[in-house]
């Protein structure tokens, strides 16, 4: 019975190894199997009271572990394209449910919270409507994102980034007068 053999060149010097050893050193290694996503775009209005919660999922790997990003994590705030609004007043924390989360298993929820406030740019009575999905330094084409750091199994400290947006929208209320004043201007041009 012939045992297959595999032919590895390192440069000038090659050598033989069993197709079986070869492919056993290739599964031994780890392949990292921590995920993190986020909600791609959420929305709000110009004068929201409340918290705007980012939301996502963290996966962790067996026998990886997660840092809290207390300790190491990035996180690239959201601005218009235009550059003349965005999310970067007071208020723009991390949530205090994930800043809990013991680092095992999966943890779905708010991760990141931002606050429509005085302190924004661009802020004059509200945010201005619009995509909020661009930061300076962002990675990934400049978008807003979030990066999270674990140890993996082998203890090599790795990262896992993910994008969001945040569309401004107008209010219910404000929309409703707004779909009643095109109403009227058809009317009127009939």
């Amino acid at each position: 019975m012939s045992q297959q053999r595999a032919f590895v060149r390192f440069g000038r010097i090659g050598f033989g190894v069993s197709a079986a050893a070869f492919a056993a050193f290739f599964s031994s290694t780890h392949a990292d199997a921590m995920t993190f996503s986020l909600t791609p775009v959420t929305v709000t209005t110009p004068n929201f009271a409340g918290t705007i919660s980012i939301t996502g999922t963290v996966s962790m790997g067996v026998g990886e572990t997660f840092l809290n990003p207390n300790v190491m994590s990035a996180v690239w705030l959201p601005f218009l394209p235009s550059f003349t609004a965005g999310f970067n007043g007071p208020g723009q924390n991390w949530d205090a449910g994930f800043l809990a989360w013991n680092g095992i298993g999966t943890y779905s929820g708010a991760i990141y919270n931002h606050q429509i406030n005085a302190g924004n740019l661009g802020y004059a009575g509200g945010m201005p409507l619009g995509l909020y999905n661009f930061n300076p330094l962002g990675p990934g084409g400049q978008q807003p994102a979030i990066r999270l750091n674990y140890v993996d199994a082998n203890g090599s400290t790795q990262q896992a980034i993910a994008n969001y947006a945040i569309q401004v929208v107008p209010a219910p209320g404000g929309a409703a007068l707004l779909g009643v004043a095109g109403l009227c201007a058809f009317r009127r041009r009939r």
